[in-house]
């Protein structure tokens, strides 16, 4: 007996009541890079080597409740900003269980030297390849450890979770050649924000200024040679079409502070307007019947001017 067609994703009558904007399939199914279980980490260094474009968001809000829906939207990868956000450890990892249940990998803020990429590759992998500590309470034995024949569960950790170096300072331009030659580094984000503060440029997520653009292309030069994907912000059309022109791989859209403020603020701007836009017509309309109701008292020989009251 054939298997009843699957219902649709979201409900049709909710999708058409709040306007909800249903995206078209990707580049990618990330379905076909997960582990053996949500205990271990997806492929997604795999992810990166496709060269597929990966659309992702921001976690910024210390928020479970906030995170369960960005993580049912349909976004590639989710980055989840522990550094300007108020979250400790516990939240952190409440954060990743709810998008994905293990970390896909770790994102290393304000990479500066040569010397300070490895570090980073050597925390987030485990012997051979680095000198992360074993965690013995992380699975649950015989039910989530499985792994492919030939693989053991540190092969898992250390083979699929990524490594993105973020460069986003003067230092780090001018050492962009000997950090993006790092073994193990496997995408480089450029922090233009914090960069451009660091040049003692005006604040702003981009510029034309000569010397920042100049610093943006030794770094996206660098990191071409090595291969490494291009992460980055691209927040609107524009933003998207020059990214991938520039051949950004993973895209940051959004996040989810905001979309609150500009869901929010948007439906409070909607309802003003719809007000506004009503007590003009009334407005409009009672001046057309007081008009008119001084047409029909002057046409019953009265003179104009003075409304029909009760048909008085």
């Amino acid at each position: 007996m054939p298997f009843a067609p699957r219902p649709p994703r979201g409900s049709p009558y909710m999708v058409s009541t709040f306007g909800i904007p249903v995206p078209p399939q990707g580049d990618i199914n990330m379905e076909d890079y997960r582990a053996n279980s949500l205990n271990q980490p997806m492929r997604f260094r795999d992810v990166l080597k496709s060269g597929k474009t990966i659309v992702g968001t921001a976690i910024a809000l210390a928020s479970v409740p906030a995170a369960k829906i960005t993580a049912t939207l349909g976004f590639d990868w989710v980055f989840i900003d522990a550094e300007h956000t108020p979250m400790g450890p516990e939240t952190l990892i409440e954060l990743i269980k709810t998008v994905n249940y293990y970390s896909e990998g770790a994102m290393a803020p304000v990479t500066e030297t040569a010397e300070q990429a490895p570090k980073v590759v050597n925390a987030a992998r485990f012997a051979p390849h680095g000198d992360r500590s074993f965690p013995p309470f992380a699975q649950a034995y015989g039910y989530t450890d499985g792994t492919p024949e030939g693989t053991s569960l540190l092969d898992m950790w250390s083979n699929n979770a990524a490594v993105i170096t973020q460069l986003e300072s003067a230092e780090a331009i001018k050492n962009a050649a000997e950090i993006c030659a790092v073994p193990g580094v496997d995408a480089i984000m450029i922090g233009t924000g914090d960069l451009r503060l660091s040049m003692r440029l005006p604040f702003g997520f981009d510029g034309a200024e000569p010397e920042y653009l100049s610093g943006i292309e030794t770094i996206e030069s660098e990191a071409k040679k090595n291969n490494l994907p291009l992460v980055g912000f691209a927040l609107g059309p524009p933003a998207v079409e020059a990214k991938l022109k520039r051949g950004y791989q993973m895209l940051m859209v959004s996040a989810d502070m905001i979309a609150l403020i500009a869901g929010q603020s948007g439906g409070l701007a909607m309802a003003r307007t719809a007000i506004t836009d009503f007590k003009k017509v009334d407005r409009q309309k009672k001046v057309e019947d007081a008009r008119e109701n001084g047409a029909a008292y002057a046409a019953l020989g009265h003179g104009a001017g003075k409304p029909v009251v009760n048909g008085q």
